[in-house]
């Protein structure tokens, strides 16, 4: 199963019940609008970006590789009607990243951006493994 399908699972159920919802389309673009801008409270999250780095090369084959998973999530909301509960869903999607088992490093960074009183929240899922 993709890192992708067990965030969106783990965000299915801990933002269940709050002023968010998890899309299961990917965040492309329509008409030059991007889904999470045009459907405001819904969490968009991209497809693994996979690296796999080749740590020590073996003789028997047995090398060993470093794999890094980059995910992309993107919510907007109405700048001046943001939902009631927004603190606590952003602590949700950070926390999320905590739900993905058996890797070394667990990451999310959260930027912001407001552009015509839409606040766009990105967040930088990466995940590391050897």
């Amino acid at each position: 199963m993709a890192i992708r399908d067990n965030l969106k699972a783990n965000l299915d159920v801990s933002l269940a019940g709050s002023n968010v919802s998890v899309s299961s389309e990917l965040p492309y673009s329509v008409g030059g609008e991007t889904l999470y801008n045009k459907n405001m409270k819904y969490l968009y999250i991209d497809e693994d970006n996979i690296e796999v780095t080749e740590l020590i090369s073996c003789l028997d084959n047995n090398d060993v590789n470093q794999t890094e998973t980059e995910i992309t999530g993107f919510l907007s909301v109405d700048a001046k009607n943001q939902p009631g509960d927004i603190d606590t869903v952003i602590t949700s999607i950070l926390n999320s990243r905590n739900a993905i088992s058996n890797q070394t490093i667990r990451e999310c960074e959260m930027t912001t951006e407001n552009t015509n009183d839409v606040i766009t929240y990105t967040f930088n899922f990466r995940f590391v493994t050897v």
